[in-house]
């Protein structure tokens, strides 16, 4: 692999559009799922976190067969390549968003939502000008691991690639390192290695910026359990 090469695969547009596209799809499905399991406790309730939470505790190598049999066997208008690959990311990091703006939304309670009913907000006005508002630091933290757990996967995406163009980076630095190391590869690992480490860092310091000064309520381990009534 050339530095040429190496250049030419971390700008090139698929690339960039793919994580766009699979941000701007999974972090608002993770918003609306995780505000829908927070105000659903009726029957079936624990039936879908346990659901939603399912993805977290499969083998990866077991999410990607999955997938790929569902794309060749059931949906199979959906071809295996970048869209198929997508919607294979979507499908396990949508799980991340949802536990993070859980643990959010049981942490902030309900009593904001309800002073904005009390002075007349409808619900969407008390959705969008006041729960999403603190919901900010959860989802740009959200989009931080999405984005981090997603620009290095490798096993998902090779299972759902069709090879030449649909080949990520992780697959292409793989393929590289069974000829022989070169240094450009050293390189294009090092950048993806620091660039994710930068990525989740901004988002961690972008949580203790909206959320400093909060009256802290319990442990990270005692929100989550909250969140998914956990005992």
């Amino acid at each position: 692999m050339e530095p040429t090469s190496v250049r030419r695969l971390l700008t090139h547009p698929r690339v960039l559009v793919s994580l766009v596209v699979l941000l701007a799809l999974a972090v608002p499905l993770g918003v609306l799922l995780a505000l829908g399991l927070a105000r659903w406790h009726g029957r079936g309730s624990g039936v879908s976190n346990f659901i939603m939470l399912f993805p977290l505790v499969t083998p990866e190598i077991v999410m990607g067969v999955s997938l790929l049999l569902v794309f060749t066997q059931l949906f199979t208008f959906i071809h295996t390549g970048t869209f198929a690959q997508i919607l294979g990311h979507v499908t396990f990091s949508i799980s991340f968003v949802v536990v993070i703006v859980r643990a959010r939304l049981f942490s902030i309670g309900r009593q904001y939502e309800e002073a904005a009913a009390d002075l007349g907000a409808s619900p969407f006005v008390a959705l969008t000008r006041v729960l999403l508002p603190l919901l900010t630091p959860a989802i740009v933290a959200s989009a931080a691991v999405v984005f981090a757990i997603s620009a290095d996967d490798f096993v998902i995406s090779q299972w759902l690639s069709k090879g030449g163009p649909t080949d990520t980076v992780p697959i292409q630095i793989y393929a590289a390192t069974r000829a022989a190391p070169l240094p450009s590869v050293n390189a294009i690992a090092t950048i993806m290695m620091v660039s994710t480490l930068l990525i989740v860092t901004a988002g961690f310091l972008t949580w203790r910026l909206f959320t400093r000064g909060e009256r802290r309520t319990g442990t990270a381990a005692e929100d989550f359990g909250g969140a998914f009534n956990i005992s």
